[in-house]
């Protein structure tokens, strides 16, 4: 298991990205967080900054690479003594929710498009479409999760507060990030085919975690 974290999360695509840096570590308090776009963490990662829990390693996108995999070779040693928690959104409200956000850097392209020339294919923001959105991959190993506690997007307020109980600080709602379109909207972007292109990119996420549209179908936005 252990070998298998440090290969999922160490390895670096062909832009020199890596999935460390989504990592909230404190090794003295033995408590992680991973943060999943678009789900809610970085109020999160607010929160936990504000409580003293990130040893600012992973967190520092500046950081050189070789530092960061000495730091995580070691947390990944004491895997089992550390709380590890993350949160997940339903990938239909998620997509959205990342089209939103880049929509100005992609130029104002429709939803349409941006599903299928960005989600569903290598795009010029490859891999933030990819494997980094992926919330199976992200949280499974050997179809077993690898986080003590998966927190839902659309639970937030309620999973959080437990997670804040088991890490022993005050829960507080430091919100950032917050997206301004309406969850209404979230059936009325997708048609059929494009239903179809998000299950067939992401298989096995939709069928581990279920996700379904929660409004009636309309045109596309």
């Amino acid at each position: 298991m252990k070998d298998k974290i440090i290969e999922k999360f160490c390895r670096l695509d062909e832009l020199g990205n890596t999935l460390l840096t989504p990592f909230v570590i404190s090794k003295k308090r033995k408590v992680i967080f991973f943060h999943i776009a678009k789900t809610g963490g970085s109020s999160i990662y607010n929160l936990l900054q504000k409580n003293n829990l990130d040893d600012c390693i992973l967190s520092n996108k500046k950081l050189d690479y070789n530092a960061k995999v000495e730091y995580f070779l070691d947390v990944v040693d004491n895997w089992d003594a550390y709380y590890k928690f993350t949160f997940i959104r339903n990938k239909y409200d998620q997509l959205i929710s990342l089209y939103n956000y880049d929509k100005i850097l992609l130029n104002g392209i429709s939803f349409e498009n941006f599903i299928k020339e960005h989600v569903c294919k290598n795009s010029i923001f490859y891999p933030n479409y990819d494997y980094w959105i992926n919330q199976y991959f992200l949280t499974m190993i050997n179809d077993k999760p690898i986080f003590n506690f998966i927190g839902k997007f659309e639970n937030y307020e309620i999973d959080l507060r437990k997670v804040c109980d088991q890490i022993n600080i005050e829960f507080e709602d430091i919100r950032v990030n917050v997206g301004n379109y309406k969850k209404s909207e979230q059936g009325s972007c997708y048609n059929e085919e494009l239903k179809q292109l998000v299950n067939q990119k992401f298989e096995s996420e939709m069928k581990y975690y279920n996700w379904e549209l929660e409004s009636l179908w309309g045109p596309i936005c």
